[in-house]
């Protein structure tokens, strides 16, 4: 079987050398990017850490930002509606004007994160997490209480064939006991030169078909009647 995944959060990271914040250059690149109602941000915060550009959400749960540390970017649009089109296409332009604007010539590695919900065919997410994927549910008995919540994290390496290193985490969403939670989060140690920084929405994509390829078709083999 197959699954429509629906992302509901993505998260942006890149990495680039240990630069000095400037906050009339971070200015500047929200000055740039509110000239776009596409790609801007409403509010600008300094921080003892950071530089954060802000949206205000306009539900509960609501992110869209994008924070400026020594040594990365951020970027996070969670429970917005948007697509993996819509998160690459505002990475792409926000980090070209950003690296630009703040003279980085290049990104020393990039990391993204999917989040996304998939309905299985058991009407219960737990249920099918227990006694299907992992197969102990008469197991779990043994505590002697109801089980709220559980999942399954997943390590894998770079490989010849694949540089990134992919983290999964797959658990029951409580706000719908239908529903299972999957994350994956890919990291990419390679350079990229500010030039040509389009190509990490080639990254960002390789993140989700990890989550809709891989990893829905793992989650398939054992949602089964």
């Amino acid at each position: 079987m197959s699954y429509d995944p629906r992302s509901i959060s993505f998260t942006a990271e890149i990495l680039y050398p240990p630069t000095p914040l400037r906050a009339d250059l971070v200015q500047g690149v929200h000055n740039s990017l509110f000239q776009k109602p596409q790609l801007g941000y409403q509010s600008f915060q300094i921080a003892p850490d950071a530089i954060h550009l802000t949206n205000l959400p306009l539900a509960p749960g609501q992110v869209s930002s994008l924070s400026f540390h020594s040594d990365r970017l951020i970027l996070r649009e969670e429970f917005r509606g948007t697509t993996v089109e819509d998160f690459a296409t505002r990475v792409v332009n926000v980090a070209g004007v950003a690296l630009s604007a703040m003279a980085i010539p290049m990104s020393i590695a990039q990391q993204f994160c999917v989040r996304s919900l998939v309905n299985p065919k058991q009407r219960d997410g737990r249920e099918f997490l227990a006694n299907r994927l992992l197969a102990r549910g008469d197991a779990l008995a043994g505590f002697g209480r109801p089980l709220q919540g559980l999942g399954l994290r997943l390590a894998f390496p770079p490989t010849e064939q694949d540089r990134a290193l992919h983290q999964v985490r797959v658990e029951n969403w409580p706000q719908d006991p239908r529903s299972v939670w999957l994350e994956v989060t890919s990291t990419y140690p390679g350079a990229i030169a500010a030039a040509q920084v389009q190509g990490v929405a080639d990254l960002l994509y390789a993140t989700y078909a990890f989550l809709c390829g891989p990893l829905c078709d793992f989650l398939a083999a054992h949602d089964q009647p």
